[in-house]
């Protein structure tokens, strides 16, 4: 069987997703976007049809499931229009701006029984399934989470009605991470500072610490203002200690006074893409690792963290 996928949004992430569809078994049934020109290329690439807009789309085109990868500030309601047909839907993080929308949608799919996945696609990554093979029933401790980067080039980032904030738009990658290993966060307190880039009208940098209902303990770092780039968990366990480097795709550390050492490779984008295409072939909710009321989760604890936020 091959999946007819729609896709709402034809820009960076669209496209990424799409070149992948051959390799997982899914086709490009049509497309729509804000911008008609990235539209109508995407669509061409692939041989598919360009539409004005999400309604025609819905209506035009004979669709499995809908791809939606807008910015933040545009989420509209594609995920709800796709829940009333009863169409399965892959949506890029964050779920939007808003806790209540989100909340909506996920009732809605809660009402209709959709698979659905939200791209965290890091809980794909080989290195962080192989960290939950090394920590297997250890106790952990601790889980130190880092996004240390530049101010992104896109243009709505920068600005915070836009983009939701760095942790919002970004570090939650990280956090859900964190999520993924520490479980639920019971207790949070964030601090922030805004000292060295001008170009943005959030915190250039901040620091959430956090307690989890678990009782491990935990902290996510982020900056926009580094030159360099450094994506990476760090897990601290009963005789394990791990280093997990999401750039590079790699995972040093110690088990049980061994050295361990592992290369992932880069695929993680392809491998949530093939289990929600799974998940849409056998009408299998629970495949997916980052279905939409789990990811949720994730969406409110970045928006709690930034509204904590104390900025100096």
């Amino acid at each position: 069987m091959t999946v007819d996928i729609g896709v709402i949004g034809a820009g960076g992430m669209a496209e990424r997703h799409t070149d992948n569809f051959d390799a997982v078994g899914a086709r490009l049934a049509g497309v729509c976007s804000r911008s008609e020109e990235s539209a109508r290329e995407l669509a061409e690439a692939h041989g598919a049809t360009a539409y004005p807009d999400a309604e025609t789309l819905f209506d035009a085109a004979d669709l499995d499931a809908v791809l939606v990868t807008v910015p933040p500030f545009a989420h509209d309601d594609y995920e709800l229009r796709a829940a009333e047909r009863g169409v399965d839907f892959f949506v890029e993080k964050p779920l939007g701006l808003s806790r209540e929308a989100a909340r909506e949608r996920r009732d809605a799919v809660a009402a209709n029984d959709l698979v659905t996945q939200v791209g965290h696609q890091f809980r794909y990554a080989d290195v962080v399934e192989r960290a939950h093979e090394l920590l297997a029933d250890r106790t952990l401790a601790q889980v130190e989470g880092r996004w240390v980067d530049a101010v992104s080039p896109l243009p709505w980032w920068s600005r915070e009605a836009e983009s939701g904030g760095q942790l919002v738009e970004q570090s939650a990658h990280v956090f859900d991470l964190v999520r993924d290993f520490a479980g639920e966060a019971a207790d949070v307190a964030a601090v922030g500072g805004h000292r060295v880039v001008d170009d943005v009208d959030f915190a250039d940098s901040s620091v959430v610490a956090m307690r989890h209902d678990s009782g491990v303990v935990s902290h996510v770092t982020s900056t926009s203002a580094s030159p360099e780039k450094d994506v990476s968990l760090e897990l601290v366990a009963e005789d394990c200690r791990l280093e997990l480097d999401l750039v590079s795709h790699t995972l040093d550390g110690t088990v049980d006074g061994e050295s361990v050492h592992v290369e992932g490779d880069d695929r993680p984008y392809e491998k949530e893409l093939d289990a929600f295409v799974t998940a849409v072939e056998t009408d299998d909710p629970s495949l997916p690792r980052s279905p939409y009321a789990d990811a949720l989760r994730t969406f409110e604890l970045t928006l709690d963290a930034t509204d904590g936020l104390a900025v100096a």
